[in-house]
């Protein structure tokens, strides 16, 4: 662990030169991570080692690892510290930071991508509705250093594509100018994760168990709180039942039948009693659905081939974004004849228990829906995508050519193709 201990004393020294500046923080900190080339020296598991030796551990900055699973805290100095983030699943979420530095990835890979917030309405300190575009994506492998900006000037998420991933962070502690910390929704929601308010938290804690005991009255009562609660309460509560009313969960838990209506009818609650703008509502719960099923169809394969594909269309908006992306991973191929390739045989495998569903979510996948798909790709729609058909398989293709139509708006609907054909 001399590494460690060198490379944040090497900081220290520098950052202390420098007045502690925070605005030069970031540079300072991935120059000094690239020159340490800490990947290439040690690995996780002799930190992990390292830790179960030590009688006593620096100073840990984040002891229920809120962030990293685990984190561990490898130097510790007064201003800032260095963490090793051990990662085994990827995840979506959207953040920015109250503090700054730079990280560096140590085993694995990622999809890191940067967005911007378009700031339309200020419902409180804690809560605002905008716009939210992706601004930019890249692919992160061993070795590659990030610069971490706090504030609105650095919102991004990072999925990491390998089981574990793990990530060096060096970083400072809150600064409370740049808070709140906000988590964002797509489309068009941001919230503070970290606000709490004992009373709403309690609250919550109550309507969870109502719906967990099956309470006959359960769905009354939440109902009665939710026609009363402000905006950001409403969403808190909207999210938690959302977790306890998945349909999966609750088949298994509590044997209800249709747990997304019920969901449904919170959220029209919630949407009457806020109006225009309790609209955002609905956007970012459908967009949360659609994700889920992009990461429900995930968790049933295993080629990492397909999972990286499935990862692409979970985190990145947009056909040329996507293509640039299987460039960036497989220089040698064609990204149309990758994509392809992969829908053929996602569609060639069947989800344990159930021979009629495939893992790409669309039935009765065949060879027209392929070509159809292809067209689509290259830019082809409606009656070209037909004529193209007819042209290459001849007038004896004319009664086929007639489902195009119909297999062109199943393929556009699709939810784990919606990223790629928009």
């Amino acid at each position: 662990m001399e590494i460690f201990q060198k490379l944040g004393l090497e900081i220290e020294d520098a950052w202390r030169a420098a007045n502690y500046d925070e605005a030069g923080f970031p540079a300072l900190a991935a120059d000094s991570l690239k020159r340490a080339e800490v990947p290439t020296r040690t690995d996780p598991w002799a930190a992990a080692q390292w830790a179960l030796r030590q009688g006593e551990l620096p100073r840990q900055r984040d002891v229920p690892s809120r962030f990293g699973d685990p984190a561990l805290t490898v130097f510790s100095a007064p201003r800032f510290h260095i963490d090793l983030l051990f990662w085994f699943e990827g995840t979506t979420s959207i953040h920015q930071h109250a503090f700054c530095g730079a990280f560096q990835v140590m085993l694995g890979s990622s999809i890191h991508s940067w967005y911007d917030f378009d700031r339309e309405l200020s419902i409180n300190k804690f809560t605002e509705i905008g716009s939210m575009t992706l601004r930019k994506c890249e692919l992160l492998s061993v070795g590659d250093v990030q610069e971490i900006m706090s504030g609105r000037q650095y919102i991004h998420s990072l999925f990491h594509l390998d089981q574990p991933s793990v990530t060096i962070v060096v970083r400072t502690d809150r600064s409370p100018l740049d808070l709140p910390q906000y988590n964002y929704f797509k489309p068009s929601l941001a919230i503070d994760p970290f606000f709490e308010q004992e009373t709403v938290t309690k609250k919550t804690q109550v309507a969870a168990a109502l719906i967990r005991a099956r309470n006959p009255e359960a769905d009354r009562m939440i109902a009665e709180w939710l026609e009363s609660c402000d905006l950001q309460t409403a969403f808190g509560l909207l999210l938690n039942l959302r977790g306890l009313l998945r349909p999966d969960s609750v088949q298994q838990m509590f044997n209800l039948k249709a747990p997304g209506d019920r969901f449904s009818r919170f959220l029209d609650i919630a949407e009457k009693r806020h109006g225009r703008v309790g609209d955002v509502f609905r956007k970012v719960f459908d967009e949360m659905n659609a994700l889920d099923t992009i990461v429900s169809r995930r968790s049933y394969v295993s080629d990492p081939e397909h999972r990286f594909f499935l990862a692409l269309l979970l985190n990145v908006e947009g056909r040329e974004r996507i293509f640039s992306l299987i460039r960036q991973r497989f220089p040698d191929s064609d990204p149309i004849e990758k994509v392809l390739d992969w829908t053929e045989e996602l569609v060639d495998t069947r989800l344990a228990g159930d021979e009629h569903t495939n893992a790409l979510g669309i039935a009765d996948f065949g060879d027209i829906d392929i070509f159809v798909l292809e067209q689509i790709l290259r830019g082809s729609t409606g009656s070209a995508i037909a004529e193209a058909f007819r042209s290459q398989y001849g007038e004896n293709a004319a009664e086929a050519a007639r489902s195009i139509p119909e297999k062109e708006r199943r393929i556009r609907d699709a939810v784990l193709l919606r990223a790629l054909l928009n």
